[in-house]
């Protein structure tokens, strides 16, 4: 699957430097190589010793040199003119979390999801801006996110984007310049839990450059003077897999404890309707369900 991101072209940088961590600035980081045992695909990849962050060195895709629109990717997580997508769902949390009127919404690297559309349409949102690398729509509230933010907003939406963020420090900092003091940051992305990397998949999605581990987001967000929660979307029950998280971000504890009764009651974070996982990615033999051998995996979700 393919997924809009944000890339930056990293400057020059000494040995010693390229060998710190992206995400906590520690030199203490070994380099590997790392084998699928499914695929048998291989990757380069540095990790920190310190925080945990993966940097997968030979996974670069850089969406910051795309003419067209048409290069920016799209997953059917991405919300359509009929269906709502994660997004949106992201969006829902935020609004109610926050149970403010008036909200304006940035969805950070919208790409060529449409679920601005209907997050316009929740009860509590005033405005709802995209922002990308380029102008994706020309009908749509745009925001030019590789340029200084000029304004700030009471949510910022970022779905399957800091997987992509070549250099996490800086690229953080941008998008928290683009939130509201009060306001809330809701990512989606994969959290690493630390075990055997040749037996995960996350590292070999395109461009994926960055697997984080909660260590090193806490971290990033200590530098920003940020708060950080994580919690389980809906789509995690599905093929989005259990390491799927929903990763919050705020200034104010007073969010932060609002995020927390708000999941006194709620077990899951909404998201996308689930895709039922195949009896494959469930670690079942196919014979045990009565599923012909010959069946396929479906293409994983973002």
């Amino acid at each position: 699957m393919l997924d809009t991101v944000i890339l930056r072209r990293e400057p020059a940088q000494s040995a010693a430097g390229k060998r710190r961590c992206p995400a906590c600035g520690s030199p203490d980081t070994r380099r590997k190589l790392v084998t699928n045992r499914g695929s048998g695909q291989t990757a380069k990849v540095r990790c920190c010793r310190s925080c945990g962050h993966v940097k997968v060195l030979n996974n670069r895709h850089d969406y910051t040199a795309s003419e067209s629109v048409e290069d920016l990717g799209v997953g059917s997580r991405c919300g359509t003119l009929d269906t709502k997508g994660r997004e949106f769902g992201m969006a829902k949390l935020a609004g109610e979390v926050l149970a403010r009127p008036r909200l304006d919404v940035l969805v950070y690297g919208a790409g060529r999801s449409l679920d601005n559309i209907h997050i316009a349409k929740l009860p509590r949102v005033r405005r709802v801006a995209i922002g990308d690398i380029m102008r994706v729509r020309d009908e749509a509230d745009f925001v030019d996110i590789s340029q200084p933010a000029k304004e700030t907003f009471d949510v910022v939406i970022a779905c399957e984007v800091i997987e992509h963020f070549t250099n996490p420090r800086k690229d953080f900092a941008q998008m928290f310049s683009y939130v509201h003091r009060a306001g809330i940051v809701v990512c989606s992305t994969n959290i690493y839990d630390g075990g055997n990397l040749n037996r995960q998949t996350y590292i070999f999605g395109r461009g994926h450059v960055s697997y984080y581990t909660p260590t090193a987001l806490r971290r990033i967000a200590k530098a920003n003077k940020m708060h950080v929660d994580f919690r389980l979307p809906a789509s995690a029950t599905g093929v989005a897999g259990p390491r799927k998280r929903y990763v919050i971000f705020s200034h104010s504890q007073d969010v932060m404890e609002s995020l927390s009764d708000y999941f006194g009651s709620k077990p899951y974070a909404p998201s996308e309707k689930p895709v039922k996982r195949s009896s494959a990615e469930r670690g079942v033999r196919p014979a045990a369900r009565g599923v012909a051998q010959g069946d396929k995996r479906p293409t994983a979700l973002g």
